[in-house]
């Protein structure tokens, strides 16, 4: 579905990032993955370096994904107990990240002729699943807004949407998916009764990106288990 496209994966390291990477290269795209080892998505500079590098070695973009992000299990908390400091640095990453990824990325799209964008999200922007995650809950919702109206702002040149994973085998969530009792409460309200993989994110993201999916801006979509039903 992406033969001889040209992408750009933010978070590409692990989890749903280093499946997307894998899944678009067996699609016959050609990939550029960065992690906070090559590039800090929250400092200007450096994302813009590296979409410039990407651009470089790549000969253009068509495709740019904006999956880096954190969840700062013991530290976020409820509002009126939530450190400023975590607040920010959540922020700075999954929020901020976002847009500078997008802002970057989609001058490069359109010196191409155009593309497609997708911003990772969580089903946290859109029902209260995580209580006590409030500033990852609050990024995650800042995401889906940025999409929508990025997706107005670009169209018809470039596509952007909003993939938005449930509960999913990764790294990130791996501190408290090891708690037997929490996991079983977490997994108790999804309808499927499991965990999701990063590959099955990764088939879904594959078909947004590709010209199958070309009539599709500014929407979200939900790949939860039915968590959000």
């Amino acid at each position: 579905m992406l033969e001889g496209r040209r992408a750009l994966v933010t978070g590409a390291a692990s989890g749903i990032g280093a499946a997307i990477a894998q899944r678009f290269r067996a699609e016959g795209a050609h990939v550029v993955g960065i992690d906070r080892e090559e590039a800090d998505v929250s400092d200007e500079e450096q994302v813009e370096a590296a979409v410039a590098s990407a651009v470089d070695q790549l000969g253009g973009l068509n495709v740019v994904v904006a999956c880096a992000g954190v969840q700062l299990h013991g530290e976020d908390a409820r509002a009126h107990e939530l450190p400023l400091d975590a607040w920010q640095r959540t922020l700075d990453v999954n929020l901020t990240g976002c847009f500078l990824t997008c802002k970057h990325g989609i001058r490069a799209l359109l010196v191409g002729g155009g593309g497609c964008v997708l911003c990772i999200s969580s089903p946290t922007a859109v029902r209260a699943v995580a209580p006590g995650y409030d500033a990852y809950s609050a990024s995650k919702a800042g995401v889906l807004g940025l999409v929508r109206v990025l997706a107005r702002d670009y169209a018809p040149d470039v596509r952007v949407n909003a993939i938005v994973p449930g509960f999913i085998e990764t790294p990130l969530v791996e501190p408290v998916s090891s708690d037997a009792a929490w996991l079983a409460n977490v997994l108790a309200g999804v309808p499927l009764g499991r965990a999701g993989k990063p590959e099955e994110v990764a088939a879904l993201a594959a078909f947004v990106a590709s010209d199958e999916c070309a009539y599709a801006t500014g929407a979200a979509f939900v790949l939860d288990g039915g968590m959000t039903a």
